[in-house]
């Protein structure tokens, strides 16, 4: 008996196929996701018949508190938390077994299909929070040599986007679209990855060039490959968004999607102070990211926190009470605002501009 390949959303391969066994494994790791929606379904209804959520989601440490206290004896909590830790520890090594079982036709998808270069700003540059393994993934962004291909084409399919409650690319086209002009010539893309939301700039301003920085060199690679084959060619940086090394006024246009919430706080500050660099005077930032608890139901935000906590995502908690507003605005940006573009205020989109003029 054989198990069927899932549907291949937009922005993904539609020739990846895996052997039996590894596309097994990558399934039954979706699959124990989705069974704990039940009890997870089973413990909302219990905190929202108690008294703990009453708190409200504006002190996210006192909501912890109450939370773990009216659960101090649920096993659900216990049970939903040893499983994702669980399936976090494995997702990684399961989907790098997965390629190599079909290593020499999925490397021939992987690399880009001419060897143009990356500009790469040395091992030097790399800040230590880099060495962390983000999400668990095992080895980092770079724990693998085509760990690019392996985390969009196979994590993110077999995964993240059956899980995830909206259509991820959908969503990078709308914060895309949300830029005020229509007219950038130059773009950069700081934490770009894959080139997800960097695919997703140059279909919005065909006309703009495009510069993408990463600090992984796999992902790097892949957005090259993914670039070639929709042909388009990038400028592609190895280089951490706080200090990518880059001239200072070349761009219209810097944004970013979902990269702040992967970083520790005054690396946060340091990148607004580099795009406000990179930019022309009268330039645009648009950043996306995580939702502010404040405007989370006061169960989203408990169960957002706690997730992060078992989740490897050591900021989570800081991108999600730091005002981005008043982040921007130190950093001589203007004109800041925010905007939610869907349900419970994610994407969060963070805009602003810098002055026509310097500041005297």
């Amino acid at each position: 008996m054989t198990t069927a390949q899932p549907a291949v959303p937009d922005g993904m391969r539609a020739d990846v196929e895996l052997a039996q066994r590894g596309r097994s494994e990558m399934q039954f790791l979706q699959a124990m996701r989705a069974g704990l929606k039940p009890v997870q379904a089973r413990l909302r209804e219990r905190l929202e018949k108690g008294t703990a959520l009453a708190e409200g989601s504006g002190d996210i440490e006192r909501l912890r508190a109450a939370v773990d206290e009216e659960l101090a004896e649920d096993t659900d909590l216990g049970l939903i938390g040893a499983a994702l830790r669980w399936n976090r520890s494995v997702l990684t090594p399961r989907a790098i077994d997965a390629f190599e079982e079909r290593s020499e036709e999925l490397t021939a998808k992987a690399v880009p299909p001419r060897a143009e270069a990356i500009t790469d700003r040395g091992e030097e540059a790399v800040p230590r929070y880099w060495r962390y393994e983000f999400h668990g993934t095992a080895g980092g962004w770079d724990g693998h040599e085509h760990m690019g291909f392996v985390h969009h084409e196979l994590v993110y399919r077999y995964l993240l986007v059956p899980s995830f409650p909206g259509d991820i690319f959908g969503q990078r086209a709308a914060v895309a679209r949300l830029a005020p002009r229509q007219d950038y010539t130059d773009i950069c893309d700081l934490g770009c990855g894959t080139g997800q939301f960097t695919m997703k700039l140059a279909q919005t301003y065909p006309d703009a060039r495009v510069t993408g920085v990463d600090l992984s060199l796999s992902e790097l690679r892949y957005a090259q490959r993914r670039a070639a084959e929709a042909g388009l060619e990038w400028d592609l940086v190895r280089a951490p968004a706080e200090d990518t090394g880059l001239p200072d006024e070349g761009f219209d246009l810097v944004t970013s999607f979902i990269l702040l919430h992967e970083i520790p706080p005054h690396a946060i500050r340091k990148v607004f102070a580099e795009a406000l660099r990179l930019l022309r005077p009268g330039g645009d930032l648009v950043f996306s990211d995580v939702a502010p608890y404040h405007l989370r139901s006061p169960y989203q935000a408990w169960y957002d926190d706690w997730d992060a906590e078992n989740g490897h995502e050591p900021w989570w908690r800081t991108a999600a009470t730091l005002d981005l507003t008043e982040v921007a605005r130190e950093a001589g940006f203007v004109d800041v605002r925010q905007e939610a573009l869907g349900r419970e205020s994610y994407p969060w989109v963070t805009l602003a501009r810098k002055p026509e003029q310097e500041r005297p």
